[in-house]
């Protein structure tokens, strides 16, 4: 793609946030997040079950019944703004031509939100014990801000996690450790009015050189190494009162930067330990039947505002077959569902992510999400 048609693709993203995000670094990307997590207000720390143990505590292997394994589980999610953007163009493109007071209405109402749009993928195989998996998002987010600047996040991540775990105590205490790679690319960044004019009027000069910024400057990958722990323990039996603790990112995961066609890229930024705890029980549990509750804190080690930061979930299961989750995520309601039978696994949740430095500051950086997960036949 020549010079010109990257700056029009930037000139592109600018009018039309149809996938957004605005201060990215608010949002809290220290693991992979599941669907299931995610419908229980991310209170997953002290539960840890099933195979999202491998992301969020990997002690929680040590604690599982039985194997399992999905190798195709495809994951699509997206925001109520992006929703709401999609149908605001296709007015646009059902209106008259060159109707510039419905093209600024149109980016008026979309200033300073933030759209979201991801596809994701979360193959894996774990025992009581063990597990590996790999958990791979393709995502983009933006937002216009009324400065005239756009912020970019967009590219592929993805982890690759290989956990053991083992119980002691008559299993009260539960230990479990892993190794992961992880790996990013994209653009991560704010351009400015003076980024989009300089992009816009790079030239080639007479040795055939690029003069000016091009959009490759901006674009970053690399690939690096790093470790997770986590702990929980059951003191009793009753009801199952468990405490959990997990450390990602041991001391800081770097990322070393990735040559691509001999040009070396932007390393991403290193991913910071995340020091998370929760709590866990199981108030009632008959006929096959169960409540589930949790509370969570995550990155408690890091600068973030404490309301960014709690977590608290509830479920309701009739064995393996159907769950019901509810919960609060970052002071913001969630939902969802898990249907799992035979070959056929359904998974749902809603929840908003909080952008802004404090939960609910603004109502724009309050992004409300949708997420749907399947597994078929494997």
């Amino acid at each position: 793609m020549g010079q010109t048609a990257w700056t029009r693709v930037i000139f592109c993203i600018a009018l039309l946030p149809a996938v957004a995000s605005p201060a990215m670094a608010g949002e809290q990307r220290w693991t992979h997040f599941g669907v299931r997590p995610l419908a229980m207000g991310n209170a997953y720390v002290a539960v840890a079950d099933d195979y999202n143990a491998l992301f969020y505590n990997p002690a929680g292997l040590a604690r599982l019944k039985t194997w399992s394994g999905e190798l195709i589980n495809p994951k699509v999610a997206i925001s109520t703004n992006t929703i709401a953007a999609i149908q605001g163009v296709q007015k646009l493109l059902a209106g008259s031509t060159g109707d510039t007071d419905k093209m600024l209405d149109f980016l008026q109402s979309n200033t300073g939100k933030n759209n979201y749009f991801d596809i994701g993928l979360t193959p894996h195989l774990v025992f009581p014990g063990f597990g590996l998996g790999l958990g791979v998002d393709v995502g983009a987010d933006l937002t216009i801000h009324r400065e005239i600047s756009v912020d970019v996040d967009l590219g592929p991540r993805a982890i690759l996690p290989i956990a053991y775990a083992r119980n002691f105590f008559d299993q009260r205490l539960s230990i479990g450790a892993g190794v992961k790679a992880v790996a990013e690319g994209g653009v991560n960044h704010q351009f400015s009015i003076n980024d989009i004019n300089a992009l816009s009027k790079s030239q080639t000069d007479t040795t055939g050189a690029t003069a000016g910024p091009k959009l490759d400057d901006y674009v970053e990958g690399g690939y690096g190494v790093g470790a997770d722990v986590g702990v929980l323990f059951t003191p009793v039996r009753r009801m199952q009162p468990t405490l959990g603790l997990s450390v990602t990112d041991l001391g800081g995961t770097p990322f070393t930067k990735t040559d691509v066609s001999g040009q070396a890229l932007a390393a991403p930024r290193t991913r910071l330990p995340s020091v998370n705890v929760g709590f866990s029980f199981r108030p009632w549990e008959a006929h096959g039947m169960y409540l589930l509750t949790a509370v969570d804190a995550h990155s408690i080690n890091q600068p973030i505002h404490y309301s960014n930061k709690f977590n608290v979930g509830a479920e309701w299961g009739y064995g393996s077959i159907i769950k019901f989750d509810t919960g609060l995520h970052q002071g913001q309601i969630t939902g969802g569902f898990q249907f799992d039978v035979f070959l056929l696994t359904v998974r749902f949740a809603t929840y908003t992510e909080q952008l802004g430095t404090i939960a609910g500051q603004d109502t724009n950086l309050g992004d409300r999400r949708y997420a749907l997960q399947v597994k078929l036949l494997i």
